[in-house]
């Protein structure tokens, strides 16, 4: 079993949502579920804390977010998943305890890892 917990911060002007994409085992091939989070603007942040098996939702690592966000009277979503473990989305992922959401665009968002205990 897997313990220790992971941070989203929200630096942008805008409220999101992200859906994060938990992986079961150690392959981004291996699927597990989905956990909502919801994350204020201007420096909001969330705090998951997991105790989990593979493929719970508690689990450790993670295959990828889906970002949305309100853009006008649209609601906009943006998914990223990691392709190959070891790869650069995986290391933003499941090498940092905090992943910071730093900017939004109408195809993408921009974010990065960090450790910061």
């Amino acid at each position: 079993m897997a313990e220790g917990s992971k941070t989203f911060i929200n630096h942008t002007d805008k409220d999101v949502n992200i859906t994060l994409f938990v992986r079961d085992g150690d392959s981004p091939q291996d699927k597990g579920g989905t956990e909502l989070v919801s994350v204020p603007k201007h420096g909001g942040h969330v705090t998951m804390i997991y105790s989990g098996d593979p493929g719970s939702l508690g689990y450790v690592y993670l295959n990828g977010l889906l970002v949305e966000w309100q853009e006008g009277p649209d609601m906009v979503g943006v998914s990223r998943k990691v392709a190959q473990r070891g790869d650069a989305w995986d290391n933003v992922l499941n090498t940092n305890d905090t992943v910071s959401i730093s900017a939004l665009t109408s195809g993408t968002f921009m974010a990065s890892g960090s450790n910061t205990q």
